[in-house]
């Protein structure tokens, strides 16, 4: 069982790392836990290992947009997860490998080390791939022109529509990724002429 108080840990790290940073919107990372909680329970994953996963797996996303290490968030948001956990002597070496691969694989992989880090990675493209996720896009990240942000949230679409694994939420999201690119061509088609 992962201690709440590592959950804990992990909600405010993200909490201060939004914080100071402004971007993405905290929203963003709440609707990528609440999915991962959802996914959990329906495919009977661990729910703890799942939260723990969803917090820590852009944590430091906001520090590597504005610091422009965009890339190497993965591996930033994994350093600060090991550095956590390592507080919490009463997690076991597997829980906190699995956490670990919740982080490191959830922009997708062929082979998943673990239903809980196949749940973070299918929780994770509802940001990009929802209509609510787009709106809380649009609505947080007003620093970036209105050109730089469509051209994001086009790329975005697309890599998490070929990083979902699980077949009910392929199902679920197709009809919004369809009205999302949608959109999304009809902006650029008409910026581009």
């Amino acid at each position: 069982m992962i201690p709440s108080q590592l959950i804990k840990e992990a909600e405010n790290f993200l909490e201060d790392s939004v914080g100071v940073y402004k971007r993405p919107p905290l929203a963003l990372f709440r609707l990528a836990t609440s999915k991962g909680q959802e996914l959990a329970e329906k495919l009977g994953a661990r729910k703890d290992i799942v939260e723990a996963g969803t917090l820590f797996m852009d944590c430091l996303l906001p520090r590597a947009i504005a610091e422009e290490r965009v890339a190497e968030h993965v591996l930033m948001s994994w350093e600060k997860s090991c550095e956590i956990i390592e507080k919490y002597p009463q997690v076991s070496s597997e829980e906190k490998e699995n956490i670990h691969r919740c982080v490191l694989e959830h922009h997708g992989v062929t082979n998943f080390y673990s239903l809980e880090s196949e749940v973070c990675c299918n929780a994770d493209c509802y940001k990009f791939l929802s209509v609510e996720g787009v709106l809380m896009n649009i609505r947080g990240n007003s620093d970036l022109s209105t050109h730089d942000l469509m051209v994001l949230l086009n790329d975005k679409a697309d890599e998490k529509w070929n990083a979902i694994s699980i077949p009910s939420v392929r199902e679920e999201l197709a009809e919004q990724y369809d009205i999302i690119k949608k959109f999304l061509k009809v902006f650029l088609e008409r910026v581009n002429e």
